[in-house]
């Protein structure tokens, strides 16, 4: 039956179911217009992705916000297709509208909705002079701190309290015991009486904290202590200037170290060593040798012999110290002094005796032939057969 042939009633009842009707595609088609505004259904949307190690408490439609401000939703989350790397790829959109505050110095984190552990993804603001994140790009990420952190963290807490506690309540009863408290007594009372001696005694503390003697000694030791410092500084400086004149000069000791010449040195030293102990080594072999008898010999008689020496010396020196004989006249009388002296003035003085000294040290091989025992004469040449004429007599001394 159709509406213009039914009764009144029916129209009535299909006006009404016509109008509820229509009220209802109405209010869905505002609740869907909200939930669009919401949700950006109808908005253009760009894709993004970042990776976390945990998303505990994510899932698809989780809120995306920048800087506070929802700005889009995620779209899943997924592992990613390489196997070593063992972070989670979360995909999320952002309203296109808002998609160019994502820039390259933004970064993606975690953070909780409430005490029900729901995550969103709080995105940072990205600075102006850096470059957006293109569609499809990855958001740096870091771990943000979260609800199940902060619990986990305080249950750690509340654990080392506990322990701390019974730790305090243990201490407790060991400062409860009595003979605990009379030996803490004991010490305190020592203690005590330590601090009374230095401030009040003579000993080495209370000078060194209440005599202002002691610190201007203290003063003087420490600039006499830097003074050494700086002593020993020049010289390790000339130290250095020596190394260093050793090292790059010509001397001794740089030809002795850098050059040719000291390895030489060093062989003909160990040369020299080998044959000193050889001769150490003959020594202590033979028995006869003077070492040897020197050194591991009987040199009692040898000491011996140079005592009786000793002796001779001695009295020989003690007889010419008292002037007996022809040495110590000559040493103890002053009378024969003179007269040799005034002999030799003498022969000095005569022509006639210095004419014979000159002739007989310029005939000496002469006189020293005379008396010698007589040989086989020997052919003499011609040469050698004319004698030489002897010199003649020197003239005589006119007085």
């Amino acid at each position: 039956m159709s509406l213009f042939t039914s009764t009144s009633k029916e129209k009535r009842l299909a006006v009404r179911a016509g109008l509820f009707v229509a009220m209802g595609l109405a209010v869905a088609g505002i609740v869907v217009f909200f939930i669009g505004q919401e949700s950006h259904l109808f908005k253009r949307q760009v894709i993004f992705h970042a990776y976390f190690d945990s998303v505990d408490g994510l899932s698809d439609q989780s809120p995306v916000w920048i800087g506070g401000l929802k700005v889009g939703r995620v779209n899943g989350v997924s592992f990613s297709e390489d196997l070593k790397d063992t972070r989670l790829d979360v995909e999320f959109q952002v309203v296109s509208a808002y998609a160019d505050r994502v820039r390259a110095d933004s970064v993606a984190k975690l953070t909780s909705m409430g005490v029900l552990g729901d995550k969103a993804v709080d995105i940072s603001l990205g600075s102006a002079n850096q470059p957006a994140v293109e569609h499809g790009g990855v958001v740096k990420s870091v771990s943000g701190g979260d609800l199940t952190k902060l619990v986990s963290s305080a249950s750690r807490v509340m654990d080392n309290s506990v322990a701390i506690s019974e730790s305090l309540k243990d201490a407790v009863k060991l400062y409860a015991d009595p003979a605990l408290s009379r030996d803490l007594a004991k010490s305190i009372s020592s203690l005590r009486a330590i601090m009374e001696e230095v401030e009040k005694g003579n000993g080495a503390l209370h000078a060194l904290i209440y005599d202002p003697r002691t610190g201007q000694e203290i003063n003087t030791l420490l600039a006499n202590a830097s003074g050494a410092a700086r002593r020993l500084d020049g010289a390790l400086g000339h130290v250095e200037a020596l190394l260093g004149e050793v090292r790059q000069g010509d001397g001794t000791a740089h030809a002795l170290i850098y050059g040719q010449d000291g390895a030489v040195a060093l062989r003909e030293l160990g040369a020299a060593a080998g044959q000193l102990a050889g001769l150490l080594e003959d020594a202590k072999k033979s028995p006869n040798g003077a070492v040897h008898q020197l050194v591991y010999g009987d040199a009692k008689g040898m000491f011996a012999d140079l005592g009786s020496a000793a002796a001779d010396i001695k009295q020989i020196t003690a007889t010419v110290a008292r002037g007996d004989g022809t040495l110590g006249a000559l040493v103890a009388d002053p009378s024969v002094y003179d007269d040799l002296r005034e002999v030799l003035g003498n022969v000095k003085r005569n022509r006639i005796l210095r004419a014979l000294v000159r002739f007989s040290v310029s005939n000496r091989g002469a006189l020293e032939h005379v008396g010698a025992p007589q040989t086989a004469p020997t052919p003499l040449t011609p040469a050698a057969a004319t004698p030489t004429p002897a010199p003649p007599p020197p003239a005589a001394p006119t007085h």
